[in-house]
């Protein structure tokens, strides 16, 4: 049974948020460039960008500290340490697969940087979002993204930058999970728009990653979804 006022995803990633650039930006700052795809516009991070396995080692405090130590001992040379490290500390190692490199990059690292710094897709996006509340104003309008617990709030952070006057954010732990609320979605996610339920609407937004995807309503920016006089009549329509 329909809902008495269907519903409109607005997915943040490349629609609101332009992820990858800051993404990509913050992976030359870490990595350097070796690692960066020849691609124009990338959505899997972790198989398109290189990630090896590593070893990072640090300094584990010791339980018996000797107590004749003298200030003298805890002056830093010009490598940073001291002679009391040697007392104070034993060296310890922590490995790291490839995927954890990455987990602890995406998500621990550079997590505020990546979610929270990252620009809005375009300039005016602002402007266009209060443009779409207006035109759409007759249907529950959800903001969603797949989100953990580490980039819940800095997207939290990115969302209040925006002047924008949306009152419902949905965040999931899985993609498919976006359909249990979302009667239209609009989106770029080639997962989420190769798998979507036959009594759903999708709308593409074109990006180089999902431009073999076929859709039957695609369009550049969200704003193109208002200005678009026979998308606004299918989804004025929808359901009825």
């Amino acid at each position: 049974m329909k809902k008495n006022k269907p519903t409109i995803g607005i997915e943040i990633d490349e629609v609101l948020r332009n992820t990858w650039v800051q993404f990509d930006r913050m992976y030359v700052q870490e990595f350097g460039e070796e690692g960066v795809p020849d691609d124009v516009y990338v959505f899997d991070y972790f198989n398109k960008y290189k990630w090896e396995d590593s070893v990072e080692e640090f300094n584990l405090l010791k339980e018996d500290i000797p107590e004749n130590l003298s200030p003298k001992d805890y002056q830093i040379d010009d490598n940073g340490e001291s002679n009391a490290d040697t007392f104070l500390f034993k060296k310890e190692e922590q490995r790291y697969t490839a995927l954890e490199v990455y987990e602890k990059f995406m998500y621990e690292d550079f997590v505020f940087e990546i979610f929270g710094s990252a620009p809005q897709m375009y300039k005016g996006l602002d402007l266009d979002l209060n443009n779409f509340l207006k035109e759409y104003k007759e249907f529950n309008i959800n903001v969603v993204s797949k989100e953990n617990v580490f980039s819940i709030p800095p997207t939290l952070f990115f969302l209040s930058k925006t002047m924008v006057r949306f009152k419902n954010y949905k965040f999931y732990d899985e993609y498919n999970q976006y359909w249990d609320d979302c009667d239209i979605l609009i989106t770029t996610n080639p997962y989420l728009l190769e798998n979507k339920p036959k009594d759903k609407m999708v709308i593409k937004l074109k990006r180089p990653y999902n431009e073999k995807i076929e859709c039957e309503h695609e369009f550049i920016q969200l704003i193109d979804i208002v200005k678009d006089e026979n998308i606004v009549k299918k989804i004025e329509n929808y359901g009825k």
